[in-house]
Formats: structure tokens, sequence, C-alpha cells
């Protein structure tokens, strides 16, 4: 590196003493690594580029990982460089707590683009700052070894004799631990508390013309619920308007159920269940139609709307108040939950959003390879197995699908990650687990997806591309053609392109020596036939 070249972009920086200097070399796989102190710039170490990216991933908060990432990614950097007129910097966190300030710039060696990194230990940093992130990071840590705790319950055999009342008693503790360690989660969740325990004020709405029919209801109810009346359609419609705009104040009515009559002047009651399936009230709240109309098309036409219920004029008292409170009760349940899960819809997608996202970044060249792996490999197997019923659409969609083939692996414990001395038996078993919540992640992300196929080859890499021909693999230690072949061929490639990253020219070797173990042999002779088309990837 040439040292003077070097000197000049740094002091460009601004930097103060006791620094320390990157210089990244991505085409090369190399990183240079340079202490500054005193005015001198001396040379400390030098590692491979994958090294540097692999203890970085070890050592940085998960918070801050996706844009460390971007800052040292040449075009991204570069776009930020064009954006101001200073070198573009960022603030992190380690593991440990310790924070950095990093300066970047980019700059063009020997016809190859390079970034230069000026890292500062942070020492004048707002204690408020660090108070807000600290309990950030805690707080999603908590939350995300609560997830993890509770998806182990589920993990159970089904066969094994667990109480399940002891399984509901273990989660509630894993929560209610959660929410008094962390009050901005328990007042969440104590948002929608009034109305799980039903102690709230709720309020029926009977909207019928017939004023005997709406004191008779009152009556049935009175002293139970508050009771909000309309004559028509128009003023059931108006009042529930009026209510939705005063929001969660306590001048609003906590609507627990409607008594709606079909006939009435102004506005009936079909019009009244339009606004309510547009506004998306029939989900939340029982409707019980009343009307002396019970012909067998109206009938129909009601029940479209997805109503809980209908009542025949004259109606039996305490039927209708049995029903009634049924309905609340599993309505105020569910809706309980919806409601919680709704108050963190957009924080919860936003983080799976985000890990995905993560995912992506971290394994951008691996899917690259991959997925032309695939391509290539699939297409001899389809010439040398017609047995194996392989089409070219069924290869595409197999190429495709094998970008999600490790999309579960965050979900193991960092603690465990970060060793470096090997894993005791019950890190192991948690290891082997992610390919399940690899299955669950993929179910999640695919949907909305109609292709079945596609779906099934998402899955079936992603779960059981670890296990082996001779069925010492996991997570179900299947055996021979027991496990897809689609996994059976994703296994191949994903090992070689493990090892070719550490040594390409004993890769396919290395496939060889275990065909019959972890690979189908007929499989390994179809991928050595192409290995030169794959190695020139």
């Amino acid at each position: 590196m040439n040292a003077a070249l070097l000197e000049e972009k740094i002091k460009k920086l601004l930097f103060s003493d006791d620094i320390s200097i990157y210089v990244l070399d991505a085409i090369n796989d190399e990183v240079i690594n340079y202490d500054y102190s005193n005015g001198t710039i001396v040379l400390k170490n030098k590692e491979s580029y994958t090294d540097f990216i692999d203890n970085i991933k070890l050592e940085i908060d998960p918070s801050y990982l996706s844009s460390y990432m971007n800052y040292i990614s040449v075009p991204k950097l570069e776009e930020k460089e064009k954006e101001s007129r200073y070198a573009p910097s960022f603030e992190y966190k380690t593991l440990r707590g310790t924070s950095y300030t990093n300066s970047y710039l980019t700059f063009d060696y020997e016809g190859r683009s390079l970034v230069l990194i000026v890292q500062r230990k942070k020492n004048n940093i707002d204690d408020n700052n660090i108070e807000d992130d600290v309990k950030y990071n805690n707080l999603v840590e908590s939350i995300s070894d609560s997830i993890y705790k509770v998806h182990n319950v589920f993990s159970f055999n089904k066969n094994s004799n667990v109480n399940i009342k002891s399984i509901e008693d273990y989660i509630n503790s894993v929560f209610s631990e959660l929410i008094n360690t962390h009050t901005d989660v328990k007042n969440a969740l104590n948002k929608n508390a009034l109305n799980i325990s039903g102690m709230a004020d709720g309020t029926l709405l009977i909207v019928d013309d017939d004023l005997v029919t709406r004191n008779m209801i009152k009556k049935i109810f009175n002293g139970q619920y508050k009771i909000a009346m309309a004559t028509n359609g128009k003023e059931a419609i108006d009042y529930l308007e009026e209510n939705s705009k005063k929001g969660l104040t306590e001048s609003s009515d906590n609507i627990l159920g409607i008594f709606l009559d079909l006939t009435m002047p102004v506005l009936d009651g079909f019009a009244v269940l339009e606004y309510l399936n547009k506004k998306n009230y029939l989900s939340k709240i029982p409707v019980i139609i009343i009307s002396g109309d019970y012909e067998k098309e109206t009938k129909a036409r009601v029940y479209n709307y997805n109503i809980a219920d209908m009542l025949e004029k004259p109606f039996d008292f305490q039927i209708v108040k049995h029903r009634i409170g049924n309905f609340i009760n599993l309505y105020k349940s569910s809706n309980s939950l919806n409601e919680l899960i709704n108050d963190q819809g957009t924080e919860l997608k936003s983080l799976i959003n985000n890990f995905v996202d993560s995912y992506r970044y971290d394994y951008e060249k691996n899917i690259k390879n991959l997925t032309n792996y695939m391509t290539i490999f699939g297409k001899q197997v389809m010439k040398d197995y017609p047995e194996y019923n392989l089409f070219e659409e069924t290869i595409n969609k197999m190429a495709d699908a094998i970008m999600y083939y490790d999309i579960g692996f965050y979900a193991i414990p960092r603690i465990i990650l970060a060793k470096k001395n090997g894993f005791d038996n019950n890190e192991l078993d948690i290891i082997k687990k992610y390919p399940l919540f690899s299955e669950k992640m993929i179910k999640y992300l695919l949907s909305l997806t109609n292709d079945e196929e596609y779906k099934r080859y998402a899955i079936d890499i992603a779960k059981h591309y670890h296990e082996n021909y001779d069925g010492t693999g996991y997570p179900n230690n299947l055996k021979g053609n027991s496990i897809p072949l689609v996994a059976q061929m994703a296994a191949i490639i994903i090992m070689y392109n493990n090892l070719v990253k550490k040594d390409k020219q004993t890769a396919s070797e290395e496939i060889m020596k275990r065909a019959g173990s972890m690979f189908n042999p007929k499989l390994v002779q179809s991928f050595i036939k192409v290995i030169n088309d794959i190695s020139s990837i």
C-alpha cells in the first residue's frame, strides 16, 4: 500500500490521535489494519476480507450490523460521499457496549476501489442516549429470548408425555418476566387490560324503529351494559361515526354488541350492514339481526355479511340475554388478541423485514452462487435421471427457492455462535433445531404465495439440506431418498460453496469423498460432470 497516498486520504478526515485505520480490499480478499498515534501510521496486521466480516458479525451489536455493512459497500458508500462534502461517518456499539465512530472514504488504487475506515473509540457520549440505546437493545434481546423460549416449548414431540397445563404455566412465566422487566411492554399490554378483564363499561347499540322492541332489549340488559339507541340506519351510522372520532377517551363508548332491525325508514338495516362491513366492525363486534322477515333469500343475504346471529320477533328474553353474553365474550377474547397484535404490528413487521433484509444482505453472494449452481446442476440431473421427473420450469423454481436455505440461522442465540472452542450437547441440540425455525419463517414469508410447489421447494431445502444420505443428519435423521430430492441437490452445492471459499482445488474431491455418506452417489456423479461450469462462476 502506498503510505503517502494513504496519509493524504487520512488527513482529509480530520481525526485525533489514538485511532485505528482499515483499508478494505474486497477484490483481493484483504484487509490491512494500521495504528495511528503521535502523527505516525504503523502497520498492525493483515487479514482476509472474509475473516474481517466474520469477526465484525461476532463483535458488533446486531442492531447496527445492517448499517455497518452498507458503509463498507463501495457503491453505497460512493453514493453517500456524493451527498455530502464531508466524509461519511457512522456510530455503532459492540456487544461489550463499547461505542465507536467510523469515518469512511473510497479511493482507487491500481484499478481497484478500496474502502478506507478510520475508527475512533467514542469517549464523550451523551449518557441519556447510551441509556436509551442500552434499554432498547436489552428490550429487543429480551423479546427475542422470550419468543425463542416459547418456540422451544412448542417443539416438544407431540407423542411425549408433556402436561399441557405445565406448558401454559411456563409460557405465562416467560412473558410475566418480560413485562415485569420492561415497563414499556407492560404498559403496551395494559392498554387493553380493562377490555380483557371485562371491567370497562360496555355499550350495546340497539337500532330499531319500533319503540317497544328497543325498550324490551334495554330492559333485558338494564344495569349490565350502557345502552345506546337509534331509530333508523342513518342515526346508527351517525352515532358510530361520532363515537369513532372521540378515539380512546373516557367519553367514547366501548361498543360490545349491536342489535339491528332490517326494515326501517331513512336507511334500512342492509345499509347499516354495508357500513359496518366497510368499516370492519363485523369482525370486531357481534351484530344480531332482529326482524320479522325470515324469508330464505333474506337469511342468505344477511348471513353473507358474517353477522353473529338472527333473532325472530317476538323473541324469548333469556335466549337473547344468553346469546349476546356468549357472543360478547367470544368477540372480546378474539379482539383483545388482535388488538395486541395490531398495536405492535408495524414494529413486528419492521423487525421481521429487517431480519430478512439482513439475511439477504449477508447471504447475497452465497445466494447468487447457489442459484446459478442449482440451475446448472439441475439440468444435468434432469438429463442423467429421467426418473426424477425434472423439467426446466421445475429447476428454475428450485434455483429461485434456494435463496431461503439459511433463513433461520439467526434463531441460534448469538452467545452460542460467538463461541470458538466447540459446542456442548445442549448447544448442539439448539443448533440442530434451526432448520425448523427456517420452515416457520418461510411459511410466514411465502404465506401469500399461490405457488405451492415453489413454497414446498423452499421449505424442503431449508429444513432438510442438513440431512445426510446415510441417516446421520438433522433435524429428522432422514435417510436415502426419504430426503426430498431438492434438499439432496442443495446439500451438495451448499457444501461445495462453503468448501470453495477455503480451497477451490480440493473442493470437488471433498464432495466425492462424501458420496454415500452425506450425499446421494448418483447426484454426486452428475455434479462432477458439471464441476467445470460451476467452478467458473
